[in-house]
């Protein structure tokens, strides 16, 4: 079923690019989970000291901001005002596909965490659930950041916040790791994973839909 809306949703200027992008990043993801081993890398294990020696209360209290944002409460109201902005427009595609997005995400998320079955890094300042690769919220990061740039700015008009989206998933990508939560390789796969998703179920929509509308004679 097609969802009609009165003005016709234009996610990208190129869409079919976007497409094979995402596409690439997801078999990138699923590559990164075949090879990755359950010990972390020698990579993984330096970051994770790292992250351990600039430890202030500053920092701690930043990274569980991040925490809170990307689960429970934080993470229902957040994404449950962005729903409520796009329904009150009317954008009925828009929030079909930022529904799929969100879905899809935490669902590959936690199919791959139960597949891979890597361990988390020891004393982590929190208890999450679950095996480490790949970080669910750097992942919910990704795929959000990406989305709330689609749904609210124009193509070719987005260079700034492009960079206030990378710098979210950064942030949320180096929380994960602060917090001794998730290791390096994992935020890398998860921010990835979110992303390629994004990009993927919009360009999709786009592009079928574009494709409707030229088939019933409703050109964008």
């Amino acid at each position: 079923m097609i969802l009609r809306t009165s003005i016709p949703e234009r996610f990208f200027a190129r869409p079919g690019r976007a497409l094979l992008i995402g596409v690439a990043l997801l078999g990138l993801v699923g590559l990164i989970a075949v090879v990755v081993p359950a010990e972390p890398l020698a990579i993984d294990r330096q970051w994770s000291r790292t992250m351990e020696h600039i430890q202030t209360p500053l920092l701690t209290h930043i990274a569980l901001v991040f925490n809170a944002l990307g689960r429970g409460l934080g993470w229902a109201l957040s994404l449950a005002a962005v729903g409520i902005a796009l329904a009150l427009r009317r954008r009925w595609l828009a929030l079909a596909a930022l529904s799929v997005a969100e879905a899809l995400t935490s669902l590959s998320s936690t199919m791959l965490k139960a597949l891979v079955g890597r361990p988390r890094p020891p004393d982590g300042l929190v208890q999450p659930l679950g095996s480490s690769f790949p970080s669910g919220h750097a992942a919910y990061a990704g795929a959000t950041c990406v989305a709330l740039v689609l749904l609210f700015t124009l193509p070719g008009r987005r260079q700034r916040w492009w960079t206030a989206a990378a710098l979210g998933v950064l942030g949320m990508a180096w929380s994960r790791t602060y917090l001794q939560v998730h290791w390096l390789s994992d935020v890398v796969g998860g921010s990835l994973l979110g992303i390629g998703i994004s990009l993927t179920v919009f360009a999709g929509a786009q592009w079928l839909t574009a494709g409707w509308r030229s088939d019933t004679g409703h050109g964008t």
